[in-house]
């Protein structure tokens, strides 16, 4: 009698039982895969925009891309203006007065005309890969005289979390200081009248409540002669996620001329309450809401690119831990209300920043 050489039930359960047993041994390894990929991107996003960043400063005398450089159109600041920006201008127009990577990619990339959706390619082609959030919504604000082109844009495709965040303190001018005006070297209290007359605005700089915990230098500039003692000890940008929070949800906000920091800028990164990094909202950490190795915010993970064009994976607790890092030498540290102890067990009141 021929032998039979199909599959009994029992094989076939044997087989299933292997299979499953194999799918479940690989399923860590295939994630570990896709993370490791994922990361790899994210840090070849991270050395594009460096690179870009590099030729900027060379073809403009040691200035980079920030606030007061590429989105000083008109008057310095958010006092600017607003028409140069909005509506269709061009790919490598500023989305906002503080968007400091459109002016590096746009052209490049051959982004819209198109304010609106300028804004919606940059923040889906250059991000990390891990970052599949898009904002609640939109914070309209003070209004746009083209707000509703990013109403129509929102509804058909809507706004990704933004990716990466610019340090303030290297983007702005120093820290205003009690005094006379001295030219060349920042506003004080007083300057405003000067500085309307001289520019019809005045500079974004880091003072008032930006600088509640740290004072740049007066005399800093946007410049990368200006950043610090080690280029490759100062941070260019970093993944993070900045919004305008209402009722527990992100909103993406849409004004030309933001008063302070806008989508693409953040503050001092050893202050706890600065949410960008995922502090004060755990859920929502360095553009994708992500765990890193454990559920600990502290033990997050951060890309970070600094002015030597190196990229590298900090730990948000190692990165609270170097505040010198996030602004220039020379700051003074002058509060420790709200700053992280891995930060203020370092310096004392008075210090300043190496």
């Amino acid at each position: 009698m021929a032998r039979n050489h199909g599959f009994t039930i029992i094989d076939v359960l044997a087989l299933g039982a292997v299979t499953l047993t194999a799918a479940a041994a690989t399923q860590p390894i295939l994630q570990d895969a896709k993370q490791q990929s994922m990361a790899t991107t994210n840090r070849s996003q991270h050395k594009l925009i460096s690179a870009q960043q590099g030729i900027f400063i060379a073809a403009n005398d040691g200035q980079f891309a920030s606030a007061n450089v590429t989105g000083w159109l008109s008057t310095p600041g958010p006092d600017q203006d607003p028409s140069l920006f909005t509506g269709d201008t061009s790919s490598s127009t500023p989305t906002q007065t503080v968007d400091w990577i459109t002016p590096l990619l746009g052209d490049a990339f051959g982004w819209s005309d198109n304010r609106a959706l300028r804004t919606q390619q940059l923040l889906e082609e250059v991000r990390d890969p891990r970052n599949t959030l898009y904002n609640d919504g939109l914070f309209i604000g003070g209004g746009s005289s083209d707000s509703q082109d990013f109403i129509d844009a929102n509804a058909l495709g809507g706004f990704r979390t933004t990716s990466y965040l610019a340090p303030a303190a290297f983007q702005y001018w120093g820290t205003p200081m009690p005094g006379g005006f001295i030219p060349g070297q920042g506003t004080v209290t007083g300057d405003a009248q000067v500085w309307l007359k001289k520019f019809g605005g005045v500079p974004y700089n880091f003072g008032g409540t930006t600088a509640a915990t740290i004072h740049t230098p007066r005399e800093y500039r946007p410049r990368v002669e200006n950043i610090g003692t080690s280029a490759s000890q100062k941070v260019m940008f970093a993944d993070g996620t900045q919004y305008v929070e209402f009722d527990g949800l992100t909103n993406f906000e849409v004004g030309a001329t933001p008063g302070l920091y806008g989508n693409f800028v953040s503050g001092f990164f050893a202050y706890e309450n600065e949410s960008s990094y995922g502090r004060t909202r755990p859920g929502i950490l360095a553009s994708a809401r992500r765990p890193g190795f454990s559920g600990n915010v502290d033990d997050r993970v951060l890309f970070i690119s600094f002015y030597d064009g190196s990229a590298r994976p900090v730990s948000v607790t190692n990165a609270k831990a170097r505040p010198d890092w996030w602004a220039p030498t020379g700051s003074e540290w002058v509060s420790l209300d709200g700053v992280a102890a891995e930060a203020s067990d370092q310096y004392e009141v008075g210090d300043l920043l190496p």
